[in-house]
């Protein structure tokens, strides 16, 4: 099932993107000028009616007695003069591959079009201000027009569109005018029928390997909701119900016997009764963390064939958060935290960056200490999610557009977010929290962030937590480096000032931050203010796309840490970081391969 997922995920995205080039296409197909983009611009369409002297004609048997066998004979005009068009081999249309010859229907003799003729042909068709330019003969496929399969001129036309006309060889037929606003259209139909070979047709091999595509999104996407009813994964709540599950530790002591709800899995029926797993995935299936030992034991999920092995899966090991309370009698424990669940009051919340909100919290009960760089779980009701927060300062009105609050359904989630505070320093919880905003029109919002910041002061949220897996030691006496991007700020501003102001720690700290505007740089005065304090802290702010007006280091934090620290220096320290995945990946890779040891090398992983 876990190949089935992997390829559903990758095969939805490229569906998804498709689909978004539909909607922009078909968007610019409604504001677009249809006369412009048809290439009528500068097309002259209305001619004086031919006079023809019936009487001076050639015969047309005598045509066809010198010319190739014919399928048909045909009297047309060409610059007011009549001309035979005879017709060796018909397509069904007439941009279809066809074979010609042309006679002066006076004279009797077969004429050439060359580019003369054709150059006479174009400026009829034509009723622009620009003179004639570059003549060329083309074969088939033509650029402006891939569906014609015959040889044709191009005449180009010295004005402000560049236009084209492109008149065929054999018949003198005008092709088409194609000019600037026509060649920029066409990139839209190219996009809209996935015309990527650029053949003219929808009926073309792209699309009809994405139809093969959409199919296998669709029966995938079937196979796999099968699989989770199947398993259980689908709860209504109404109907839900509550099974009596024994629970032991790790070593067969019987701890409670508790009453869990059918509708929640383990993982949230466990912490409902202040029994904390550790999961920094919030629930999702991919940390592995909230292992379990399941009796009976329930059939595997792709999740647990991802963590454990076959003979762990015999056992009964699986993840708590996969699984629900059916026909669980008993269940073993392994690895509980001292998390508990608890009540926070909204006490204030301010942004500070553009996208990134402060919010402080007040614990419901004693006090919670934890250690610098840890987070907690929270608990997002089923309720409405709003395109965009309504309580945006002015200083960043530029950045969001209040204007539409539409909202958009929630199902209850829970999401984990780092704390940013020092529990030592400070009364209140504080998290640096991402607003996850609409993407576009008709999208919503991310469901933890767009509740959390747009609550008020006074409302109450339930989190589980402190859980502590990030965070440095005690005894820890090498020089720290200090490595993060974006909202991954929240734990390392937690680590900086539980080593500088809580311990008074005179080991040296460099801390690199990447962002890619000024405006992004959460704290940078507080930390400026703290490197002007202690002679051990230093603090580099990197921009990757920084203004005119910066002075400091620009690229990415990594490069400038790699180029400012020689090997030596880097060889001796620890490392905590936190950030986008690339910038880690990169920065632990060249870490190791520059024969730093992988235990030093720590990361919140931002899960």
């Amino acid at each position: 099932m876990q190949w089935i997922r992997s390829i559903h995920k990758w095969t939805s995205l490229v569906v998804g993107v498709q689909f978004m080039l539909w909607l922009g296409s078909g968007f610019y197909f409604n504001l677009m000028d249809h006369h412009k983009v048809g290439g009528h611009t500068y097309r002259a369409h209305a001619h004086d009616q031919v006079q023809i002297d019936t009487a001076a004609l050639v015969e047309p048997r005598r045509v066809l007695e010198k010319a190739e066998p014919s399928v048909s004979l045909k009297q047309i005009a060409l610059l007011g003069q009549p001309y035979y068009l005879l017709t060796h081999k018909h397509g069904l249309y007439p941009y279809f591959e066809n074979e010609y010859s042309l006679f002066d229907a006076y004279r009797g003799n077969e004429v050439s079009l060359d580019a003369a003729f054709a150059t006479r042909l174009a400026k009829q068709s034509y009723n622009g201000p620009g003179s004639v330019g570059e003549v060329t003969l083309l074969q088939p496929p033509l650029e402006d027009f891939p569906k014609q399969k015959n040889a044709a001129w191009r005449v180009n036309f010295n004005d402000d569109i560049q236009t084209s006309v492109y008149i065929e060889t054999g018949s003198g037929r005008v092709v088409g005018h194609s000019d600037a606003h026509k060649r920029f259209a066409d990139i839209f139909f190219m996009l809209h029928f996935m015309d990527y070979g650029n053949e003219g047709s929808f009926n073309n091999i792209q699309i009809i390997l994405f139809a093969f595509v959409t199919l296998w999104l669709s029966l995938s996407g079937l196979i796999w909701t099968l699989d989770m009813i199947k398993r259980g994964q689908y709860k209504v709540a109404l109907l839900s119900k509550r099974s009596s599950v024994k629970i032991f530790d790790h070593e067969q002591q019987l701890l409670d016997q508790l009453e869990l709800s059918t509708a929640t899995n383990l993982l949230d029926g466990l912490a409902g009764h202040d029994i904390s797993l550790p999961s920094t995935c919030g629930g999702g299936g991919t940390c592995g963390r909230c292992k379990v030992l399941i009796n009976p034991a329930p059939k595997a999920t792709s999740d647990d064939h991802q963590h454990f092995s076959q003979a762990e899966l015999a056992q009964g090991f699986r993840l708590a958060c996969q699984h629900f309370s059916n026909d669980v009698k008993d269940m073993t424990l392994f690895d509980v935290t001292d998390a508990k669940k608890v009540e926070l009051t909204l006490v204030g919340s301010e942004f500070v960056s553009p996208d990134i909100k402060e919010l402080r919290f007040k614990v419901q009960g004693p006090p919670l200490a934890y250690k610098a760089g840890a987070f907690m779980r929270f608990f997002i009701p089923e309720g409405q999610v709003p395109v965009k927060p309504n309580d945006i300062p002015s200083d960043y009105k530029a950045y969001w557009d209040d204007e539409d609050h539409t909202h958009y359904p929630r199902a209850a989630c829970s999401r984990n977010y780092s704390l940013t505070s020092v529990s030592q320093l400070d009364e209140e919880l504080v998290f640096a929290i991402k607003y996850h905003r609409a993407p576009q029109q008709g999208v919503p919002a991310g469901s933890g962030s767009s509740y959390l910041c747009t609550m008020a002061p006074g409302d109450t949220v339930d989190a589980l937590g402190p859980f502590e897996e990030f965070y440095v030691d005690q005894d820890t006496k090498a020089p720290i480096v200090v490595i993060g991007a974006g909202s991954g700020m929240a734990p390392l501003r937690g680590i900086i000032k539980e080593l500088l102001l809580a311990r008074n720690s005179k080991q040296h700290v460099h801390f690199y931050f990447g962002a890619r505007h000024e405006e992004d740089l959460l704290y940078q005065e507080e930390f400026f203010a703290l490197s002007q304090r202690f002679d051990n802290f230093r603090f580099t702010p990197v921009l990757s796309q920084a203004g005119p007006d910066w002075l400091g280091a620009t690229g990415y934090a990594q490069q400038v840490l790699f180029n400012n620290m020689n090997k030596e220096a880097l060889l001796a320290a620890h490392y905590y970081m936190c950030g986008p995945k690339a910038m880690m990946d990169e920065t632990i890779a060249t870490l190791v391969n520059m024969g730093v040891d992988k235990n030093v090398i720590h990361f919140d992983s931002f899960n």
